[in-house]
């Protein structure tokens, strides 16, 4: 009788153990995946002006981006291609511009239609919304 009980406590205690190691904080991984798609910022400054930032992650690692200035008189519209790769919730953009190379990088989470990104030069999270890849490729 002691064997059985002897055994059926250490069941019943391995069994406890097996269900608070299990039941530990299940907080998923950004995958690069999440990203792929096109993401929009919208934004009015105090003077009047709009600005809005497309971000366009392709699944082959290409960055695209393009933002528009718009106020009483005349459009801005700046184009940037280049690659982005992603480790853990980093994602590093990287791009050319007057011949020279930049890197940029910064934390992401998606979580449904948000992007936020935090930048690593202003820590400020920016939240973007995704939107269809024909809103961005019309200026591509």
């Amino acid at each position: 009788m002691k064997k059985l009980y002897y055994f059926l406590s250490v069941m019943l205690l391995t069994l406890v153990s097996v269900g608070f190691v299990s039941c530990g904080d299940d907080k998923d991984e950004p995958k690069s995946s999440d990203l792929v798609g096109t993401w929009q910022l919208k934004a009015i400054d105090e003077d009047g002006g709009a600005y809005e930032s497309l971000v366009q992650f392709t699944k082959s690692g290409q960055w695209n981006s393009v933002e528009i200035y718009t106020d009483d008189s005349e459009i801005d519209i700046d184009v940037e291609r280049g690659t982005y790769t992603v480790s853990g919730n980093r994602i590093t953009v990287n791009y050319t511009e007057d011949g020279k190379t930049y890197s940029e990088s910064m934390t992401f989470e998606v979580k449904g239609d948000k992007l936020m990104l935090t930048y690593d030069e202003f820590p400020v999270a920016v939240t973007f919304v995704r939107v269809k890849d024909s809103v961005i490729e019309e200026y591509l």
